[in-house]
């Protein structure tokens, strides 16, 4: 990749970071995706490709998996989250490492309320989550505030209720720069049958969500 490639994908103060690095501007982009290729793909031995990729309201969630040439063979996978400008270039890319779990106290606080059952306190619980203002986004809808999200979430629970489904997380979450990733299962109770969905969390300096993307996935 040049600065060229750099400037058509990525917005002029676009970055992209995973756990151990944080690479913003273009030169700093060109930098980390040049080095990347240099380590995987020069000697021709590996190619990335994309799989389950959903775009909504500005943000892009796929995985991408490093295959061996020619035989396709898989040797490393994880997830990716794009968050998008006005102009369809890239102004954040989040990556993480699905082998991970050590955003457990997020998710069981995200969780808390899509399963409390109280209005009242499920309202609390959103107060105390969300930033005033924050967004709570699925592929469907979105809602901004705390009322919105809290009759969201109301509603979401009802749906899982009226079908006998739970709620449990898939223990794969990761935290890293004010922004968490995590999957979690949407299971009958009745039969083994399971959805898998995730959520990508992003938040502002004292912990609270500012947006909350939702997307569903291949279990």
């Amino acid at each position: 990749m040049n600065a060229a490639n750099a400037r058509s994908l990525w917005a002029r103060n676009g970055a992209t970071c995973y756990r151990l690095l944080d690479a913003h501007g273009y030169e700093a982009i060109e930098a980390r995706v040049t080095g990347s290729w240099d380590k995987w793909l020069r000697k021709g031995k590996y190619t990335f490709r994309a799989k389950n990729v959903v775009c909504h309201h500005g943000v892009i969630k796929f995985d991408w998996v490093m295959v061996t040439v020619p035989d396709g063979d898989v040797e490393a996978s994880g997830p990716s989250f794009l968050v998008l400008n006005a102009d369809g270039r890239i102004k954040h890319d989040y990556q993480f490492n699905p082998s991970v779990n050590d955003a457990g106290e997020a998710v069981e606080r995200y969780l808390a309320v899509v399963n409390e059952a109280s209005a009242e306190r499920r309202r609390c619980l959103v107060a105390e989550l969300y930033l005033d203002g924050g967004r709570h986004v699925t592929e469907a809808s979105a809602s901004t505030g705390h009322g919105e999200i809290a009759t969201a979430m109301a509603e979401a629970q009802a749906a899982n209720g009226s079908r006998g489904v739970a709620v449990s997380p898939a223990n794969r979450s990761q935290m890293h720069h004010q922004v968490a990733w995590f999957q979690w299962h949407l299971k009958a109770k009745n039969n083994d049958q399971i959805v898998a969905a995730t959520s990508h969390l992003r938040f502002d300096e004292m912990g609270r969500i500012r947006f909350d993307y939702q997307f569903d996935e291949p279990a």
